[in-house]
């Protein structure tokens, strides 16, 4: 069965200018990820995995250079095995360490490496003590997991109960990690990446993300056309999602200082460029963006909510300490509780219908009023699939921000399906109101 490979080299200009990629003789560490599990080539599972690792290997020096994915029969993860490491120093892999009969990543490298299973009590303490904490007694299937190759060192697991192996032959090193996102960033972010960092030949990697919204990409690239022409290939790359454009810039040298001043001086040309498309930086989400405007401004905030149905008050409600600045929401998807909850008039919803700028106004008025909010955020719209006309199709969406400087209000239109619609529409209105915050 042939292996899906997805062959790399790293897109770092100061890495290859020094002929990193395919020179033998430059003493770098290359690494290989082996993502493994049916779920995985099947499509059913999306590969957060590589990414992770990708980025986090990059910031220590060591450039991925091969990708494989493989699914849960042990000839396939034999063959991944011999293939990453010929090709790399360092193998990644994830899945399959679980506690049931297709979880067989450890078996087979055990079999790989010539080593024997034996018990390792302080695992098989910390699974009965995971499961005593919920009141559940452990199932004998998890002993398993307890039961680990006399040749592998133990990456403990604090987020689950499958432990990381460590296997080294040579120079050659082989991790397995659980194939749980959250389990594995555990594991790689406890000691394994001080532990290969160490490893590396002290070149490093740094990547910093400009977050845009509002803003389609070719935009973007026409506005950063002249600045870009003066970079490195490969220095900017953009990184289109459907609630925005994230701008990643990557730098690498030996002197890390140096490497986040050059970045941050590229980067203050990009926001001189573009502005207030700009709502973050790194992992900055919007509503984090929102909430430490609010906090700044001492500003507290309402929110009414028709198609989006509470996706606006839960993504605030997602950010840490939010409650000191969000005091509640409504949410009136009927035309009755706009008129009993938010004061919306009759004669309103008679003459312009739910979804207009007049109804948004009135809903924000509203929720700031009764709620006692300095700010009201609302919108109405129509998600779809039915329910759109021609004068009012399918992804019509107004939404309104009332507050001490008087009343913005914004008409937009959205394409795809009706929850594509409302993550939109809840990014346009949560955008909105930080402008609203920024004038």
């Amino acid at each position: 069965m042939p292996l899906n490979k997805d062959q790399t080299t790293p897109l770092v200009p100061s890495l290859i200018k020094e002929g990193i990629r395919g020179d033998e003789n430059y003493d770098i560490m290359k690494a290989a990820i082996i993502t493994i599990g049916n779920e995985i080539l099947s499509g059913m599972t999306l590969d957060t995995n590589a990414a992770y690792l990708s980025q986090e290997l990059g910031t220590i020096g060591i450039p991925v250079v091969l990708k494989i994915s493989v699914g849960d029969r042990a000839i396939d993860i034999q063959m991944a095995f011999k293939q990453a490491l010929s090709d790399s120093d360092i193998v990644l892999c994830t899945g399959g360490l679980g506690p049931t009969s297709d979880d067989i990543t450890k078996k087979v490298a055990a079999r790989f490496f010539k080593s024997k299973l034996k018990l390792d009590k302080g695992t098989l303490e910390h699974i009965r003590s995971r499961f005593a904490k919920r009141g559940i007694e452990m199932p004998a299937c998890n002993r398993w997991q307890a039961m680990v190759p006399d040749r592998a060192a133990v990456l403990f697991n604090p987020e689950g109960t499958a432990p990381g192996l460590l296997f080294k032959k040579g120079k050659k090193i082989l991790i397995l990690m659980p194939g749980v996102p959250r389990e594995m960033r555990a594991i790689f972010a406890g000691s394994l990446k001080e532990r290969l960092a160490g490893l590396s030949c002290g070149m490093k990697i740094n990547m910093l993300t400009l977050r845009t919204t509002g803003i389609p990409e070719s935009v973007i690239a026409e506005k950063l056309a002249p600045f870009e022409k003066c970079l490195a290939k490969g220095t900017l790359a953009y990184l289109p999602t459907r609630l925005g454009v994230d701008l990643r810039l990557t730098m690498s040298g030996k002197d890390a200082s140096q490497i986040s001043a050059k970045l941050q001086e590229l980067s203050a040309k990009i926001k001189q460029l573009l502005g207030n498309v700009i709502y973050g930086q790194d992992d900055e989400t919007m509503e984090q963006a929102v909430g430490r405007l609010l906090k700044e401004k001492k500003l507290t905030l309402t929110t009414a909510e028709s198609c989006t149905g509470g996706l606006i008050a839960d993504r605030i409600t997602d950010v840490p300490g939010s409650s000191v600045n969000f005091l509640g929401s409504v949410i009136a998807y009927s035309n009755v509780l706009k008129e009993k909850m938010l004061g919306v008039k009759s004669q309103t919803l008679r003459l312009h219908g739910a979804v207009s700028k007049e109804t948004a106004i009135e809903m924000a008025n509203g929720v700031r009023g009764r709620l006692g909010s300095d700010l009201g955020l609302t919108i109405t719209g129509i998600a779809g699939p039915a329910g759109g006309t021609d004068k009012k199709p399918v992804g019509l969406v107004f939404m309104a921000v009332a507050g001490p400087k008087g009343t913005m209000v914004e008409e937009r239109r959205f394409l795809g399906q009706r929850r594509h619609i409302k993550e939109s529409a809840t990014q346009a209105a949560l955008n909105m109101l930080r402008l609203y915050l920024l004038k």
